[in-house]
Parts: C-alpha cells; structure tokens; sequence
C-alpha cells in the first residue's frame, strides 16, 4: 500500500504543480491537498511495518513507487483517478486484518478518506458535465 500512496501522491503533486501553472489554482490546491493525504497515508503504511517488526532493508518493496500516468487535462486526470472499487478493495484489506486491529483501525481511516477523495471526483466529473468543461475550468481559477 506503501508503493501505491508514494506513487499516487508524487502524481497528484505533479498534477497540482501543472494546475497551477495554468491557473486553475481551486483544482491545483486539491489535488496538493490529495498529495499530502497519501505521502502522510504512505508514511503510516511505513511507521506500522516498523511497528511490526520490519527492520529498514525489509521496507525495499514498501517504498518503490508504483508509477501512475500523468495527464495534460484535467478531465482525463480525474476520470482516471476516479475508482469507487477502491474503496471494496481496502474494505476487503481490512477484513484480513481481522486479528490485527491497530492495523484494521488504520485501514479504515484510509477508507473513510478514500470515500472523501471519490465524492469530491464524483461532484467535479458532475460539475463537468452540468457546467460544460470549459466553465469548469473557468470556475476552477
């Protein structure tokens, strides 16, 4: 989980970065703020496997970067973003630490965020569609 939080936070920071550049700065502070949430959600994947006993030349896997694609437009960027099964995913992760509760109880937390980051794509791809993408974009200065 690790990987997917730095690679998905170093994307949304890039995202954020080329926001801004163009203007749409509510967009960019968004997806900043998104960024932030995973590198601290990566960082917690982190502090519990030390918890658990993983001695730093363990972490290797935990901190590679899985790579996400990084998009000039800002539709593309958030229907590609967009993944309500995420959230089934971590509910099923959860489940498996049935035994293990600090780590259950962390898993949800990510969820809850998770469910957070889904509606807010959610009410933009509507935004998008009910405003028209280019007074979306105007809006999002």
């Amino acid at each position: 989980m690790g990987a997917v939080w730095f690679g998905n936070s170093k994307q949304h920071f890039v995202f954020s970065a080329y926001c801004r550049l163009n203007g749409w700065n509510k967009l960019a502070d968004k997806w900043k703020e998104e960024a932030e949430e995973e590198w601290d959600e990566a960082e917690e994947v982190l502090n519990r496997l030390v918890e658990l006993g993983c001695k730093p030349a363990e972490l290797q896997e935990a901190l590679k970067t899985i790579e996400f694609p990084l998009y000039d437009d800002p539709k593309q960027q958030i229907e590609s973003d967009y993944q309500p099964d995420a959230i089934k995913i971590m509910s099923e992760l959860a489940a498996a630490f049935a035994d293990d509760y600090p780590t259950q109880k962390l898993i949800q937390k990510w969820i809850d965020g998770e469910k957070d980051h889904m509606a807010w794509e959610a009410q933009y791809l509507n935004y998008i569609d009910k405003l028209g993408y280019e007074n979306f974009l105007t809006a999002m200065m």
